[in-house]
């Protein structure tokens, strides 16, 4: 069933990574359940671990040519570091028409939380396996992305149940993966309604979930966890070279550790049991709710862990609220958590929930607000021009928004995310006993990061991004540099469609259709709040003569004011 195209823009605010123009035309024609539909039964085409590793021995093999084999051989300046995550990871959702999916592996991420702030930064590649758990399960079931995600490799080394030891004397299991899984990952701290209220006790308390013998029950599941294989570095990074393969380390041989890091694994493959090590005694927790029996593998045991928990009452509300909070709402009511735990069921049935989300009355409510994440900010300003550049590599490296705006995917400072789900800043918005967790990132560096990165992607010498294709090695930094071989190697917006409204340079006749068009894109609504200062502004400083800054100067307005930043129904 068509829709308006206002409908279409603002369900795709919501429900995608960016949208440009015509994006927004076809899901009018078509409709918002025809789109989801469509998205969802498309097959998981992209592979951030794959490109990731060809971005890295892209640039080994021009490492090899600068320097020589046996000096990168040699010195091991081969890590496949975070950046190559990070260029692959942009590379793909710019051109990805996976735009849904993408959108809720973004989600995800800020839920089941790793990050390249920590040891994690040297291995890219493990990192992008991680981020393809995510989108390729996104309409999957939780329960089944769980058990993946507790026995990835990157979230064993992130969280410390890699080579977690079953109890012997004074040794005990580490009990940080089996507080996080259920603190962040399933119930949460405290006993929930369906509708994601909070259970009091007789006394108008909060009922806690679980306690200390829970977490020590829990720590004995993830014993007994090591790398699927033992790797000298990352071998397959010089594959071809005079090397062997996969060759078992050791220290005592090694005379330059400069470069070899723990642990030394297999980062992409699951973990595996080293049996010796895994706890094989009964174990029951939450009352019972989970029940583990005794002599079963490492395998069964996660397995029967993770689905046990994923059908607690208390999950379903939980991340039923999370994932509206992520896409659509800071502060949904209790009729909406509860709507979509009620998808949810005993697995996570992550395509119903989805589609409950986002197909909900609540999600198209005037009341449904949020400020969007800084991250979310850039991806949709850049999808809604077709940025594009010579080379066809966008191997964009993230810096920037890092930087500037504190956010990139799989980067959080800890476990907790980058905000809090009931954060609320002072003021109105917590007098209204709301919250808004995007807040919690809004502060006087960062707001004036976000105006000072949108006036330098948006205002250049050569009207092209202020970010460059990184195809030159620096030697000094392992190729920690944007220094570019191509002059004109950058990404670059394509405005042709916008500039060709303005159909008198002398009047500015047209300005009109343009605002309309920009606006519609960005914020979901041809009637800009912005307009006569827009045109004043255009009137009065920039004129209509030069059409690419009157196409900058109504962009970088529009995605400087809250009706881009803030989401919303206009």
């Amino acid at each position: 069933m068509s829709i308006s195209k206002k409908e279409a823009s603002s369900f795709l605010l919501k429900a995608s990574i960016g949208a440009d123009y015509e994006t927004i035309e076809y899901v009018s024609k078509i409709g918002k359940e025809k789109w989801l539909d469509e998205q969802i039964n498309k097959n998981a085409k992209d592979s951030c671990e794959n490109k990731v590793e060809g971005i890295w021995k892209h640039f080994i093999k021009k490492l090899s040519k600068q320097w020589g084999e046996e000096t990168i051989i040699g010195n091991k300046l081969v890590l496949p570091y975070w950046f190559y995550f990070r260029m692959a990871y942009w590379d793909t959702i710019l051109k990805s028409e996976d735009i849904l999916r993408h959108r809720i592996a973004l989600a995800l991420s800020e839920i089941l939380v790793i990050s390249d702030k920590s040891v994690l930064e040297l291995d890219g590649v493990g990192m992008a396996s991680f981020y393809d758990i995510l989108y390729k399960g996104a309409f999957g079931t939780y329960a089944d992305m769980l058990k993946k995600v507790s026995l990835h490799p990157m979230m064993g080394v992130f969280l410390t149940h890699l080579n977690n030891k079953k109890e012997s004397g004074d040794q005990h299991p580490d009990e940080n993966y089996a507080r996080e899984i259920m603190q962040l990952f399933t119930i949460g701290l405290n006993e929930l309604n369906n509708d994601g209220t909070e259970k009091k006790d007789a006394d108008g308390k909060s009922i806690p979930t679980y306690n200390n013998d829970d977490i020590k029950q829990l720590a004995k599941v993830f014993t007994g966890l090591k790398g699927a294989k033992y790797n000298y570095e990352w071998p397959d990074a010089i594959t071809g070279f005079n090397v062997i393969q996969n060759k078992a380390i050791d220290l005592k041989t090694v005379t330059n550790k400069t470069h070899i890091t723990i642990p030394y694994i297999d980062m992409v493959n699951p973990m595996i049991e080293e049996s010796a090590y895994h706890d094989t005694t009964t174990k029951t927790l939450l009352n019972g709710k989970v029940n583990i029996a005794m002599n079963g593998n490492l395998t069964a045991d996660i397995n029967k862990a993770v689905d046990d928990l994923v059908k607690h009452q208390n999950t379903a509300p939980f991340i039923a609220k999370k994932l509206i909070q992520q896409l659509v709402t800071s502060n949904p009511s209790a009729s909406y958590v509860s709507a979509v735990a009620s998808k949810f069921g005993t697995t996570g049935d992550l395509k119903a929930v989805i589609k409950e989300i986002l197909t909900h009355t609540e999600a198209k409510a005037s009341t449904a607000k949020k400020l969007k994440s800084p991250l979310l900010r850039v991806t949709q300003i850049l999808r809604a021009f077709n940025v594009k550049n010579t080379s066809g590599k966008f191997w964009f490296r993230g810096d920037m928004v890092d930087m500037k705006l504190q956010h990139h995917v799989l980067s959080s400072p800890t476990v907790f995310n980058f905000y809090l789900p009931n954060y609320a800043p002072h003021g109105d918005i917590e007098t209204a006993n709301q919250v808004a967790p995007e807040f919690q990132l809004h502060n006087s560096a960062t707001s004036i990061g976000y105006a000072n990165m949108m006036y330098d992607l948006l205002f250049t010498s050569d009207n092209k991004l202020d970010i460059t294709v990184p195809t030159k090695i620096h030697s000094t930094e392992f190729f920690r540099t944007s220094d570019t071989t191509l002059a004109d190697d950058k990404l670059a917006f394509d405005f042709t469609a916008e500039k060709a409204l303005i159909t008198d340079t002398t009047t500015g006749a047209g300005i009109d259709d343009l605002i309309k068009r920009i606006s519609l894109v960005l914020t979901g609504t041809e009637t800009c709040s912005i307009k006569d200062e827009i045109k004043d502004t255009l009137t009065a400083k920039i004129g209509y003569t030069n059409l690419d800054w009157v196409v900058q100067t109504v962009v970088f307005l529009i995605v400087s004011s809250p009706s881009f930043t803030v989401q919303m129904k206009r």
